[in-house]
């Protein structure tokens, strides 16, 4: 038996065996749900590993499931998953309590990143975390004035015309700052940048150096 399980909560069948697929030939031991109370309810979710949640589903959301999940005591990492990139919601998840979001549908390598990063926060030493976060420190240092605006707003959940008002610039300035964001960072979407940020928050060891450096970009939001 692995001593590391990746069980998966959606609602919608084809997705769960997409997703158990894409990871088992990956090497990875899966579980499949149709909801959480069928995970929580299961004898085999023992086994250390991390969650995988819908965001959107009937019965009950992937936040209320994250929830539910803490409350019985199994406190695995829980990514969130969603098809419909609300980034208001993926800051929401994070700041609850999420190691990390998916925005369906996602790339092989972008999943697999996610459950390998959840893994590490099972571990004491949290070495992955660590080398990330350096590196998206030095890229951060990269982005002007305006760019770094535009990069706290996004992760306090704020749409494309709600940051050009903020910043009274025009909506075509504004996508220009985020797409020179985007490629400054090396990120695809906006809802990386909700993962730089709030991860970066929490990560398991940092030197002295790099907790104040943390410190004053996490500020900056609070202050622009």
């Amino acid at each position: 038996m692995s001593d590391f399980v990746v069980y998966v909560i959606d609602d919608d069948l084809d997705v769960l065996d997409s997703i158990a697929t894409l990871l088992s030939t990956s090497g990875y031991e899966v579980k499949t749900y149709h909801n959480v109370y069928e995970f929580l309810e299961s004898k085999e979710n023992s086994t250390p590993g991390c969650v995988l949640i819908d965001l959107v589903m009937p019965e009950i959301c992937g936040i209320e499931s994250m929830e539910l999940i803490r409350k019985q005591r199994l406190f695995y990492p829980v990514v969130m998953m969603s098809a419909y990139g609300d980034i208001e919601k993926a800051v929401s998840a994070v700041k609850l309590g999420a190691c990390d979001y998916l925005e369906k549908p996602f790339e092989k390598e972008k999943c697999i990143k996610a459950i390998e990063y959840a893994r590490s926060q099972l571990n004491e030493e949290g070495g992955p975390a660590d080398a990330d976060s350096q590196e998206y420190l030095e890229l951060y240092d990269n982005l002007t004035r305006r760019e770094k605006q535009v990069f706290h707003l996004i992760a306090d959940g704020q749409a494309g015309k709600q940051i050009a008002n903020a910043m009274s610039i025009s909506y075509r300035t504004m996508e220009k700052h985020k797409a020179n964001v985007l490629n400054k960072l090396g990120i695809s979407s906006a809802t990386d940048i909700v993962h730089i940020l709030y991860k970066n928050q929490r990560p398991a060891r940092f030197s002295e150096r790099r907790e104040r450096r943390l410190s004053s970009i996490l500020s900056y939001s609070n202050s622009h």
